[in-house]
């Protein structure tokens, strides 16, 4: 608790000033339990992904008498070296019920990081004073709206590491591409797909008689290892076919070596539409 201490005289301003305190605390104090409701678009992105926030000024910001009070955004992720995890942003003075849009964008030399952001507006009030002030500034803050993003996938290439048991060492999926074609009213609209990769090496096999099993789902992390959606020839770094039904579509490529050994990586790639 803050212990509010005036030694000497003590001024009509200090009294104002200490009142206003008081009275600020308190307002804030009836108000903690009302967060601000916000939305975030997309929920789910990529790397590169730009997440539009929007909400609803409760209240008008800036400067009010001799009160300022500010709004800031905070966001959190996983950390890691070469990519985005905290974010901090001052928004700019608003009207009560003003819809404030703010775009978070990461760097053009960086990418966030993967995995989720828990994020939370911050407001701030503290008193302004003109030259020495009488009493004390405060400032007073609370939390007025809590919201979350994910990213998905790694937000920097991975290194390729050996697997266990002296199998394939392998980067994982590098592109996948998506087309769809067709009249759905007519017939199933046919849906093709690319994925390619950077070869595989291996202390026993050469990189041209190693495959690649190529592991699909309409949903991201749902890939079951134990059937993969087809096999590549021996020495490929890219492959071609066709998908079942709509809607997104999740890829994972892992090598094989000719004694069957299989690297265990879940680098995961969304397909990009690109008709």
């Amino acid at each position: 608790m803050t212990d509010w201490r005036v030694t000497g005289r003590t001024s009509v301003a200090t009294i104002a000033a200490l009142g206003l305190v008081a009275v600020l605390m308190g307002t804030l104090a009836t108000s903690a339990l009302a967060l601000t409701r916000v939305s975030v678009r997309p929920g789910t992105g990529g790397p590169k992904t730009h997440f539009v926030i929007r909400f609803r000024a409760p209240e008008r910001t800036g400067r009010i008498g001799a009160i300022r009070r500010t709004d800031r955004l905070y966001a959190t992720g996983p950390k890691a070296s070469g990519c985005i995890s905290t974010v901090r942003l001052t928004l700019p003075p608003v009207r009560r019920g003003d819809t404030v849009r703010v775009v978070l964008r990461p760097r053009t030399t960086a990418k966030w990081c993967a995995g989720r952001f828990r994020a939370r507006i911050v407001r701030t009030e503290s008193l302004i004073c003109s030259g020495t002030c009488a009493g004390p500034r405060l400032p007073v803050a609370r939390t007025i709206a809590r919201f979350s993003f994910r990213v998905r996938g790694p937000a920097t290439s991975p290194s390729p590491a050996p697997s266990p048991g002296g199998g394939p060492t392998f980067a994982g999926i590098k592109s996948a591409t998506l087309c769809e074609a067709g009249a759905p009213k007519v017939a199933p609209p046919t849906r093709s797909y690319t994925v390619s990769w950077d070869a595989a090496t291996d202390p026993s096999t050469p990189s041209n008689k190693i495959v690649y099993d190529i592991y699909y789902s309409s949903t991201s992390g749902g890939e079951n290892f134990s059937s993969p959606l087809a096999t590549t020839g021996p020495g490929d770094t890219a492959y071609s076919g066709s998908l079942p039904g709509s809607g997104s579509a999740y890829f994972v490529v892992r090598a094989r070596d000719a004694a069957g050994r299989e690297d265990s990586n879940r680098v995961e790639k969304m397909a990009v539409n690109t008709c």
